[in-house]
């Protein structure tokens, strides 16, 4: 392991503890929560009302950055964006923030973290890299429609195998519009919401599996195909 290996290291490291530490002892993570949401919400639609278009840059500015700096945020600000735009606008500009945020921290993430993944992880990043190449999109959707993987684990797969730019973008806009229409629906009714579990219902769940499944098909037909040509 070389000097500028252990540099990056210790840099991710500390990125990650002091990160903790906002989320922790700073009232960073009250303003990113249902509660705050809830309790400000009339404040919040009162901005729209006032001024639409500085609302909207504002909302943006804000999305965009926490989810820059893979903050967990796209959920709760998902929410209000429904709430203070409606169910239409509020998915599109929740999108539209998303892809953005995302497509900062790819880019970060090829510059600053590259190199330092494709060592860690020597061994595997060839194979890793082949297999991404040949299904890329349909994991990396899989990974968007699971709602559960986090956006620096994303990143961290699609820098690893150096997916293309355009096809980060594509993906990540295609694999949240259905989360973002789930959220912005929900956030219409924000003050009856007790917590983010309550937006996870039956048959949202369901809808969510049919859709990771969808985007396993071509993988899974790959795999057929190679055993036939076997």
């Amino acid at each position: 392991m070389n000097k500028n290996m252990i540099k990056k290291l210790v840099f991710t490291g500390l990125f990650f503890i002091i990160f903790w530490l906002l989320q922790t002892y700073t009232p960073l993570g009250h303003y990113f929560s249902l509660e705050y949401i809830q309790e400000k919400s009339v404040y919040f639609k009162s901005l729209v009302e006032q001024n639409y278009n500085m609302a909207v840059l504002l909302y943006l500015s804000v999305f965009i950055a926490t989810i820059a700096f893979s903050l967990p945020t796209s959920i709760i600000l998902s929410l209000l964006g429904g709430y203070i735009f409606g169910i239409w606008f509020g998915a599109l500009y929740a999108t539209i923030a998303v892809t953005i945020g995302v497509s900062i921290a790819y880019i970060s993430y090829r510059l600053f973290f590259s190199d330092m993944l494709h060592q860690l992880y020597a061994e595997r990043a060839q194979t890793f890299e082949q297999t991404m190449k040949e299904s890329g999109v349909s994991y990396l959707l899989m990974l968007h429609f699971s709602t559960v993987i986090p956006y620096f684990v994303i990143n961290g797969v699609a820098a690893l195998s150096r997916v293309p730019f355009l096809t980060v973008v594509w993906t990540t806009a295609v694999g949240f519009i259905p989360q973002g229409f789930v959220y912005a629906f929900a956030g219409k009714e924000l003050a009856s919401i007790k917590s983010v579990s309550d937006i996870f219902s039956t048959e949202v769940t369901i809808a969510f599996i049919l859709l990771i499944l969808l985007a396993c098909i071509p993988i899974l037909l790959k795999k057929y195909q190679k055993k036939i040509e076997l």
